[in-house]
Formats: C-alpha cells, structure tokens, sequence
C-alpha cells in the first residue's frame, strides 16, 4: 500500500523532525523517507507513518481538514467518517477516514492531524480494509501515545 502525498500539506513543506512517535506491537519501525518522520508497517504490509510540518501558513484545524478531504476526493477517495481524536496528553485532533478501492480490494486510509501554533502533525494509516480493520487497536493505541514535540 502507498501512502498518498498530500499535496497541499507538501507544497507547504516539511519542518524540522519534532515528534515522538511510538511504535505499536505487532509494527516494525522502518527508515523514514521524506516527507516522513517516521514509518512503520506489520508483517502483511499495514503502513503507518507521521510528518510534522511548519504551520505556515497558519490556518485551523478545519481549514486543513477540509483542504486534505478536497485534495483526496480529487485523487479518488471517499471520505467515510471524520472524528475527535485526543492524545493520552491531551492534545486535540481530527482523523478523516477514507475509502477506495485497488482492483477488487478495498482499501482504508486515516489521515490525522493535530495541529498547534507551530506545526501540523500528520499521521497516517493505511491498507486493505481487512488489514486496518484487523490493527484498528494498534492504530489508535498509535494515536493515543504520539507526543508532539
């Protein structure tokens, strides 16, 4: 499974690496390739990975939202569900949760922000269905624990 590119959010750039990304069981972490921080995957090709970019220019969490659901709709993803996430520190965010399908295989791909006066954290997952809905525990276990830094 490919991670799509946000375009927007990479047109902007990548900061400075300023995260703390844990790594769920059942993931081996992997070097990160820009414009990642930090990828990890399972054995069956489950990807999960986290960027952090410079919050310039400054908008709200629903500007950015709304752009990467318009930018993703354009690249052929249906948005399924958007939701309130929150870190075991506290930190506010959005997950979008998107659908589409590879041939036969339907695919899901969650991306989440948290966004603060400096930066835009962004992680994201994504596989077969059957893959994010088998480590949907380790998923949000990701997102519970990430520290922004």
């Amino acid at each position: 499974m490919k991670l799509v590119y946000l375009a927007l959010l990479t047109v902007i750039g990548c900061g400075t690496t300023r995260l703390n990304h844990p790594t769920p069981k059942g993931f081996v972490e992997l070097d990160a390739r820009r414009p990642y921080h930090y990828r990890a995957v399972t054995a069956d090709g489950l990807v999960i990975a986290a960027r952090v970019i410079d919050h310039k220019p400054k908008g709200e969490v629903s500007f950015w939202t709304t752009a990467i659901a318009n930018q993703l709709r354009q690249a052929g993803y249906a948005l399924l569900e958007e939701r309130e996430v929150q870190t075991e520190s506290g930190l506010a965010g959005k997950q979008l949760r998107f659908g589409h399908d590879e041939g036969q295989r339907p695919h899901l791909y969650y991306v989440t922000l948290f966004v603060t006066a400096s930066s835009i954290y962004v992680l994201e997952a994504g596989g077969t269905r059957q893959q994010v809905e088998a480590s949907a525990d380790q998923i949000a276990w990701a997102i519970k624990n990430f520290r922004a830094e």
